[in-house]
């Protein structure tokens, strides 16, 4: 096994043509790294589509149940999807968060694009975490930062690739309503955007004012992951209009299902309003389910009288739903 190979991507061709020359068992060797597009592009030149890729995401939130089931929720989200945090009983959540901002995402990342400032790389990372769940403004954020749109442009692609972000497309627009044309950035790990955020307890968590964008986080990882999962594999998206929001809206074989995220046990009346005016908007038959993913301790259906049904779930509910 060769890890970190994407710091060295001449070593795939060098293989290649080892293996050309002295073809060898399946498995004889095996390339870990962490910029999945240039590893793919290298190993489809040096292989001819020979070696399988496969992309390994963090723990989903079933595994990271499974390997800690009476872990409570804001603990499970302050871990993240790193299978080393959940091993232990007891880890070092801040020490393995540090060492992998240092080590990786400000060592190897910036180096890899030739940054001048590390420490202007950090804090973009910063920067970026402070506006997960957020509509992405690339000229605000170069500007808080103190570097140039083009240079964030390209910082953000990269986090994209290396996995550490999502940009998330908001919905087809339909016909004349005004919605939105830029992308939602979501951070695809809650452990570490609660480190860059400075949360490192579970009371620090419930008392943030980004508990809300941490937990939006969580439910766009699962939604991401099942989605990517689905065969034909389909492209969650987000519905914002001058109004109203839905932060999922996701292609499901029996139709769209509106999602929302709430950082409470029980959502508010307006928050169900909400996911019933946008049904409305995209068309009653369009739309197959709605939910609100909040942290109630049971599923329940609310409804509007001689209403639709709007759901209250968990992260456990979601594969159900999205099924």
């Amino acid at each position: 096994m060769i890890d970190d190979v994407h710091l060295a991507p001449r070593l795939i061709h060098h293989l290649g043509r080892l293996l050309a020359q002295q073809p060898l068992p399946p498995a004889s060797y095996v390339l870990v790294g962490c910029r999945p597009v240039l590893l793919a592009a290298a190993a489809d030149e040096a292989f001819s589509g020979r070696a399988p890729l496969i992309r390994l995401d963090g723990l989903s939130h079933a595994e990271a149940s499974a390997a800690r089931p009476d872990l409570p929720l804001a603990e499970r989200l302050l871990r993240g999807g790193f299978p080393a945090l959940h091993a232990d009983a007891e880890p070092d959540i801040a020490g393995f968060m540090r060492d992998l901002v240092a080590d990786h995402l400000v060592r190897d990342l910036p180096e890899q694009l030739r940054v001048d400032s590390v420490h202007a790389f950090e804090r973009f990372l910063r920067a970026a975490a402070l506006r997960s769940g957020r509509i992405l403004n690339k000229a605000e954020l170069a500007r808080a930062v103190g570097i140039a749109g083009s240079t964030a442009a390209i910082w953000l692609d990269t986090l994209v690739e290396a996995g550490i972000i999502s940009l998330l497309r908001p919905a087809a627009q339909p016909q004349g309503r005004g919605l939105v044309k830029a992308p939602k950035l979501q951070f695809l790990d809650t452990g570490l955007c609660s480190h860059l955020l400075g949360i490192r307890t579970a009371n620090e968590l419930a008392a943030s004012p980004h508990a809300p964008a941490v937990w939006e986080a969580a439910v766009h990882r699962e939604v991401r992951r099942l989605a990517a999962a689905a065969t034909p594999a389909v492209e969650p998206a987000f519905w914002r209009d001058r109004t109203k929001e839905a932060n999922f809206v996701v292609p499901t074989p029996r139709g769209l299902v509106l999602l929302d995220a709430a950082w409470s046990e029980f959502p508010a009346t307006a928050d169900i309003r909400r996911l019933l005016r946008i049904r409305q908007a995209i068309g009653t038959d369009a739309v197959a389910a709605m939910a609100v993913v909040c942290r109630t301790p049971t599923r329940q259906t609310l409804r509007e009288p001689a209403g639709p049904a709007v759901e209250t779930i968990g992260l456990d509910d979601i594969p159900a739903l999205l099924g």
